[in-house]
């Protein structure tokens, strides 16, 4: 093969990446955030801001959202790489923002958990005026309905990419309206080549694609865009050194998810985008951070 596209979470991408790595094959992952993925290998590219992007973003929002608010509250999935590292950024960030002592609760679940009532029943009574879930969204669909059954009332949640799913809204039962998370595009309001192929995407398949569908789109297209750069000569050797050089070379590749230009880890250099989720269930642009 000349390149790979995927995997799309972390806890794939990091060991698939070092094996592409290993045997020079350039691999763009669409959706990995934890840097771990690319660090070090040359050969492996995302298409995705950073977990270091994403979680201080978000602290950044929150400030300036919910000003007055201080103290917050994390649960994350222990068992995942990807939620833990969202959770510690988002935690280390948050003090330093906030001061000491203003992270009240630091919870943690299991991948096959689906009662959470004991650490949301430890939240609730924290004090805690904001909670930050850096989960998957089958997890955030379980979540948000059993904390609101405990009292959390109307304060404030927000969420990470990984709730970029289409069927978030529909699993939650819509509990998950008014809430936000950092992600990577919005499809509201799109305008362009994102609405052109936000337009394509609906018709071919009913609904409206989600960040993972948009970032894998882009994935594909950095990569056809490399090869019609270096061409094909037929050595294969030859041929991946060339993509992989044209892929680190590539500045203001026009993206459906943004203009991307890659710094000299393999990750694009784009802003966090952050969305609200309305009451009809779409996902609305609010700001670029």
């Amino acid at each position: 093969m000349l390149a790979v596209v995927g995997p799309c979470g972390s806890g794939r991408a990091i060991p698939a990446g070092q094996v592409n790595n290993e045997n020079k094959v350039p691999m763009v992952s669409p959706w990995a955030t934890n840097p771990t993925v690319t660090s070090n290998r040359p050969y492996v590219f995302r298409a995705c801001i950073l977990d270091p992007v994403q979680a201080p973003a978000a602290v950044r929002f929150a400030r300036g959202q919910f000003a007055g608010l201080t103290k917050t509250a994390i649960l994350y999935n222990i068992d995942d790489d990807y939620s833990k590292t969202l959770a510690e950024l988002f935690r280390d960030s948050w003090v330093q923002t906030n001061g000491a002592g203003s992270v009240v609760a630091f919870e943690s679940f299991g991948q096959k958990d689906q009662d959470f009532s004991v650490q949301l029943t430890r939240i609730v009574n924290s004090g805690a005026e904001i909670l930050y879930l850096p989960d998957y969204y089958n997890h955030v669909a379980l979540i948000v309905p059993q904390i609101k059954d405990l009292g959390w009332g109307d304060r404030p949640i927000l969420g990470s990419d990984s709730w970029g799913s289409a069927d978030l809204v529909s699993l939650s039962k819509g509990s998950v309206a008014g809430y936000y998370f950092t992600t990577h595009y919005a499809a509201a309001g799109a305008t362009g080549k994102t609405k052109e192929f936000i337009d394509q995407y609906r018709a071919a398949y009913g609904y409206v694609p989600d960040d993972v569908a948009a970032l894998s789109y882009d994935s594909v297209r950095i990569i056809l865009e490399a090869i019609q750069l270096a061409g094909i000569s037929g050595n294969l050797a030859t041929d991946r050194e060339n993509i992989r050089a044209s892929i680190a070379g590539l500045k203001d590749f026009d993206g459906i998810t943004g203009r991307m230009t890659f710094d000299g880890n393999g990750d694009p250099v784009k802003p966090a985008v952050v969305v609200r989720i309305s009451n009809s269930g779409e996902f609305e642009y609010v700001t670029s951070l």
